[in-house]
């Protein structure tokens, strides 16, 4: 049996549950010989991980950004590209070998541009990471991996966090071993 898929998407939150799918996906993609898109939404221009660089190369007017509309939407264009630059270090080692990948970077909420972009790109197959929160945290939050799951129109191969952390702490080990 062989996989027919021409398009994988994988959003990237730049976390090691997402890193555990980026590799999935490549996996997937290699034996399929499709194209791997890699998204990576910013649902909070603000948070630290964006603003950490660009506070450095102008940390005096980051209030101004906040408040000023023309200073935000400068903001919201300076963390999209450096978030592509993110995105690529982030997946390069893993993706490296592959052929066709596209990186694409996009704000707004995750779960509506996770479809967008499978809608775009004419998406076959999405793998996305879990969080894997309960309770309390999961309805204050919300899950956009199940939100997508249930509003995709392609299939959805979801990479649960206990799988991402066996394999993360089997690297680890492996690392030591070498070391």
């Amino acid at each position: 049996m062989s996989l027919d898929f021409k398009r994988i998407l994988c959003p990237v939150d730049l976390s090691d549950f997402s890193l555990t799918a980026v590799k999935l996906a490549v996996k997937l993609a290699e034996s399929s010989g499709a194209g791997l898109y890699l998204l990576h939404v910013i649902d909070n221009p603000f948070d630290e991980i964006y603003m950490t660089s660009i506070t450095q190369a102008d940390p005096a007017a980051f209030d101004l950004y906040k408040t000023e509309f023309m200073r935000r939407s400068k903001l919201v264009r300076a963390t999209e590209e450096h978030s592509a630059v993110l995105l690529k270090q982030f997946c390069h080692e893993s993706v490296e070998h592959l052929s066709k990948v596209r990186y694409l970077v996009s704000s707004g909420d995750p779960f509506e541009k996770i479809l967008d972009a499978a809608e775009a790109h004419r998406i076959d197959l999405i793998v996305l990471a879990t969080h894997g929160r309960t309770g309390i945290k999961r309805l204050i939050i919300g899950n956009v991996a199940e939100k997508v799951v249930r509003h995709a129109e392609c299939p959805v191969l979801t990479v649960k966090p206990r799988v991402a952390r066996r394999k993360l702490k089997e690297n680890e080990n492996k690392s030591r071993r070498v070391a």
